[in-house]
């Protein structure tokens, strides 16, 4: 420890030249010193300052009275000892005190600065950690050999791989690298020392994924106390694109004889553009044949023709801005004009060159249209299929209401239509007339419904096209009058049949309705919508015109394509017409779109016809077949309504009816009494229709041939299956009570006329 008096080498009162002992007490001050000790050194310290004119005097009193023979110098002499013993005492004193002082200083300095860097070497392994882990740079240590020991988020994405998989004993670094980086890499390792551990390289990295990277590492070496290498602890950056650049800019500038035929081959071998212009001007210096063909650039264009290719010249500038301050601008997205005049999505890589002594800059221009088309079209299609699971929540829920409505519009149906048959007041039979119409027009609904939401493969059968031009006006009707929109029909008749799928022309007819009227919200009244139907040469004409907005001849070229809509976002989906022209020539027709006269629009479906021709009519259709005797009838349903209905039918018609009010009490019914018919529901709780099939297969297995399915839930594919797998005859609901009775009459004759051509076999 050194003392206070500043001759110490590490005393922290040493000071340049010679200063005051006072200076030196308050310098205690500034050390903290009680204050008895600061006043005990001052007076001590004021007698020996008092003391040194006093040994002065005596001193020179001696010597001048000595020289003189006055008198004997020994007196002088041993006063001059004795203040000379009391300065040192004193000096002693101070020494003492002043180093314990010093002592006392230093200890509790050197515990209050340990504190502060304890603290001081937390928060800066937290700064560590933190910018380490957040920077973009790669960060890593490592062995000589090539095993990790650390590496941080950035390199871990670079790698692609995780920490552990870095981290893992398996894993060596020098393994991935090429064998003459290895070599260069293990070079420069040897090349570190003690003295000069610090150096960088750049090195080609092959990197996991198979890529290869250059990348720029400041390493430093770690020794231990030998002046071995331990570690290397590294700091590295992805400088691939600078590399790229510069050997680009460097071919640039050397371009001469030899390396610019050179030069000329490869750029002329690349299928993108390559355009070289003149930052001041600007001038085009140089474009390759895919620049001359697509953009129309060519060498020597000035001022404006030479950037006559961007749509937006203000981008230009902004590349620019970017190149001159950077030397290098990478994935610059930008509008063009081809040749041809059409616009495309560009994507610009630029480099800052010198060619023939100017600043120029290099240019490779990607057409990335397909790319934004794909990505649109992909937005787009994400947008449709959440529009289409709405649409299809929404028909799944429709459907499940139709369903509902199915049993009470039967019974409504079923009872009016016995008081129409039976009443003899013609008021009553007018009123039950009325009730009948309008429940079977909201039968049609139903219908209509349930066949858009079935799921089943198209089935061709004779189709009456003016029927489905009804129904889908009766589907639209409310949204048609609630805007206003004035409907004109002209359908001939008589029409010839067509040959399709009754469901998917109907959804056509649809859509072209519902497009007319959300474009006729676009217009003030008058609002019209006609349909007019014609047949002519074996083509049935379907004609749906409206007085909306009309379109233009961009709108109206691109009407068909998938997904491509003018409404706004949540409004259409632009799949309707495209499925419309998907289902027509399905059917071997054609659909066109015009101007109509006055503004609007105008949609002309042409169908075939002639194959439905050779549909045979069923000779029953329309009348009633004769009834054969009283049979025993079973019905069976859950809904007390529909069985009282139906039973109270059958037995007008002479049969004798049983009610059964779920599948177990039908079985029942079957081992007591003899059964010449059972009529069923499909859906009904606990045993439903196809647990009663195979519970009679196992009972009564003739008796399956027997059995007649009521439902109003087709929708249901296990339903599906079952009716297709056991070809068991099923009546959809709502009822229509002719159509109930003639295929009940007809199911029991078939029953008869097969019985006896058993027995006589």
């Amino acid at each position: 420890m050194a003392d206070l008096t500043g001759r110490g080498p590490t005393s922290p009162l040493t000071r340049t030249g010679t200063e005051p002992w006072r200076r030196s007490i308050r310098l205690l001050g500034d050390l903290a010193l009680p204050t008895s000790w600061n006043q005990s050194l001052s007076r001590r310290y004021a007698l020996a300052m008092a003391a040194l004119p006093l040994i002065l005097l005596v001193a020179g009193l001696g010597l001048y009275q000595f020289h003189s023979g006055q008198a004997s110098p020994l007196p002088y002499a041993i006063i001059l000892a004795g203040l000379l013993v009391f300065l040192f005492a004193v000096h002693r004193i101070l020494q003492r005190e002043f180093g314990r002082t010093a002592t006392l200083h230093a200890l509790g300095s050197d515990a209050a600065e340990q504190g502060r860097a304890r603290q001081a070497l937390e928060e800066s392994e937290q700064r560590y950690r933190s910018v380490v882990e957040l920077q973009t740079e790669f960060v890593v240590r490592m062995s000589p050999d090539g095993y990790l020991s650390f590496v941080n988020d950035a390199y871990c994405r670079a790698c692609k791989m995780t920490r552990e998989e870095l981290l893992d004993p398996s894993w060596c670094e020098l393994d991935v690298l090429p064998p003459d980086e290895r070599r260069r890499f293990i070079e420069h390792l040897g090349r570190l020392t003690p003295e000069a551990p610090d150096a960088g390289m750049e090195l080609l990295n092959a990197m996991p994924d198979g890529t290869r990277r250059w990348l720029a590492w400041n390493d430093h070496g770690i020794f231990d106390g030998e002046g071995r290498l331990v570690e290397v602890q590294s700091v590295g950056r992805d400088i691939s694109d600078r590399v790229l650049a510069e050997q680009a800019r460097f071919e640039a500038e050397k371009l001469s004889g030899e390396r610019e035929a050179q030069f000329r081959a490869i750029a002329e071998g690349v299928p993108l553009p390559i355009i070289i212009s003149a930052i001041e001007g600007p001038e085009i210096l140089f474009v390759n044949e895919p620049a001359r063909k697509t953009l129309g650039v060519e060498v020597g264009q000035i001022g404006a023709e030479a950037i006559s290719t961007w749509e937006d010249r203000a981008r230009r500038d902004d590349l620019l801005r970017l190149l001159l301050k950077d030397g290098i601008v990478d994935a610059f997205e930008a509008g063009m004009t081809t040749m041809q005049g059409s616009r495309i999505d560009t994507l610009v890589s630029a480099r800052l060159i010198t060619r023939g002594g100017r600043s120029a800059m290099l240019a490779a221009v990607t057409d990335i249209t397909r790319q934004r088309e794909a990505e649109a079209e992909i937005a787009r299609q994400r947008e449709t299929l959440y529009q289409s699971e709405k649409l299809s929540a929404l028909g799944s829920l429709l459907a499940g209401v139709a369903h509902e409505l199915n049993n009470p519009l039967s019974v409504v149906i079923g009872y009016s239509s016995m008081l129409k048959e039976f009443s003899t007041d013609s008021a009553t039979v007018g009123r039950a007339d009325k009730i009948h119409a309008a429940a079977e027009r909201c039968s049609r609904i139903v219908r209509t419904f349930l066949a858009m939401a079935r799921k089943k493969p198209p089935t061709r059968g004779a189709v009456d096209i003016n029927e489905v031009v009804t129904a889908s006006l009766e589907l639209a009707a409310y949204g048609l009058r609630s805007a206003g929109v004035e409907i004109r029909t002209e359908l001939e008749e008589p029409l010839a049949n067509i040959w399709g799928d009754r469901d998917q022309l109907h959804q056509v007819i649809t859509n072209l309705v519902v497009n007319a009227q959300q474009a006729l919200l676009q217009v003030p009244h008058p609002r019209r919508l006609t349909i007019v139907t014609t047949g002519e040469d074996d083509v049935v004409e379907i004609l749906v015109a409206d007085n909306g907005p009309g379109m233009t001849e961009a709108v109206r070229a691109r009407a068909f394509e998938p997904f491509y809509t003018t409404k706004l976002a949540g409004e259409g989906t632009g799949v309707g017409l495209s499925v419309c022209q998907g289902i027509v020539s399905a059917h071997d027709g054609s659909i066109e779109l015009d101007t109509a006269e006055g503004g609007g629009a105008r949609f002309t479906v042409r169908l075939p016809s002639g194959k439905a021709e050779t549909v045979p009519v069923p000779e029953t259709a329309g009348r009633m077949p004769q009834a054969p005797a009283a049979a025993r009838i079973l019905v069976v349903d859950d809904d007390a309504d529909i069985a009282s209905m139906i039973a109270e039918m059958l037995r007008r018609d002479g049969h004798d009816v049983t009610i059964a009010d779920d599948a177990n009490a039908a079985l029942k019914a079957v081992r007591e009494d003899g059964i010449d018919l059972l009529i069923s529901d499909i859906r009904m709780p606990g045993l439903d229709g196809p647990g009663l099939y195979r519970a009679l297969e196992e009972l009564r297995p003739g008796l399956t041939r027997r059995l007649l399915f009521v439902t109003g839930d087709t929708l249901a594919p296990e339903i599906d299956r079952f009716i297709g797998e056991t070809g068991a005859p099923v009546i959809e609901k709502p009822l229509d009570p002719q159509t109930f009775r003639r295929l009940v009459t007809e199911r029991l004759r078939a029953m008869e006329t097969s019985a006896m051509e058993e027995a006589e076999a």
